[in-house]
């Protein structure tokens, strides 16, 4: 009996088992396809869905709040790279009125961040003639009119506090070893240029910002414990938000937001492109002036402005 029908019926037995095993293989493909699809959906859908959330909240924020309070939302916007990918932002409204004390007199307390820039020897100019003393909170640069600039804002009278050395959001609050290495740089290129070993500093996007994954109340605590006393402010004057405010229109949000407190730390920035801030200050500082304010620079009489307060962080702790 011949062996060939027999090796025949092997040949298509085995090659009934191959595409068998591709049939089975190509099914498992497909379904693992449709199953990370699903997956992908799904993902999607949530982050979606967060967003949404997200958004709700904000224009919940925006259309509850108004005035400063807004302004500073939109600076926080403006300065913070990854704001929309984190928890939605607290908003401070600076419109509340504070009881004023008739009987003291309302301080304003000038500061500047970002600084030295090619804009700083205008803005001192402006402070000596109406002789205001101001606080600028200052990042690293070692280019000669740099230097100057921080020897002269100390020279001057001028309270000279720190704003972190790179100013580089995703740096510096990477880690809190990072910020550390940063503040540290900056607090020592000072010191060796004017000789002011300063306690004041500021984080950048002030201590309610929403770009750090680590929470700033360990930022906090970190600075705390260097010694350092950081400020916030509860006024601003519009000069970095997506809003292109005229001289007279950054002069006239300071001078609304200032009437509503006993102590106001205005913000404003030091910068190339912040030229009309420096046209805004002449007007402002009369305007200040004609309502009687004291204008002063930060230092340790100053009543401390925090959006996150220093209590509230040791209150959590305890």
């Amino acid at each position: 009996m011949s062996d060939k029908p027999i090796t025949g019926m092997r040949e298509q037995q085995r090659r009934r088992q191959r595409i068998n095993r591709m049939k089975s293989a190509l099914l498992t493909i497909i379904v693992g396809w449709i199953l990370l699809s699903m997956a992908a959906c799904i993902f999607l859908g949530v982050r979606v869905f967060s967003l949404h959330k997200k958004i709700d909240k904000i224009y919940s924020y925006l259309t509850s709040a108004s005035g400063n309070a807004v302004m500073t939302y939109l600076d926080n916007m403006s300065m913070n790279e990854e704001s929309l990918d984190s928890d939605a932002p607290i908003i401070y409204d600076m419109n509340k009125q504070e009881l004023i004390d008739e009987e003291e007199a309302q301080k304003v307390y000038l500061t500047f961040d970002d600084g030295p820039s090619e804009n700083t020897e205008q803005i001192l100019d402006v402070l000596k003639e109406y002789n205001v003393k101001a606080t600028f909170f200052v990042v690293g640069r070692t280019d000669e009119h740099s230097l100057a600039m921080y020897k002269r804002i100390v020279d001057e009278g001028h309270t000279i506090a720190l704003h972190t050395y790179s100013h580089k959001y995703s740096r510096i609050y990477a880690s809190l070893k990072n910020f550390k290495k940063d503040l540290k740089k900056i607090s020592d290129l000072v010191y060796d240029t004017t000789g002011v070993r300063t306690k004041y500093m500021r984080f950048p996007g002030g201590s309610s910002n929403q770009v750090s994954s680590i929470s700033m109340k360990k930022f906090i605590k970190l600075v705390t414990k260097e010694g350092y006393t950081y400020f916030d402010w509860n006024v601003v004057c519009g000069d970095a938000t997506s809003i292109q405010y005229t001289p007279d229109e950054l002069r006239e949000n300071v001078i609304s937001g200032v009437s509503k407190h006993q102590n106001s730390v205005v913000l404003m920035h030091d910068a190339p492109n912040k030229t009309s801030t420096v046209e805004a200050l002449p007007k402002m500082i009369e305007q200040l002036q004609a309502q009687e304010y004291q204008l002063l620079p930060i230092d340790e009489n100053t009543k401390i402005i925090q959006h996150v307060s220093v209590e509230d962080v040791v209150k959590d702790e305890n």
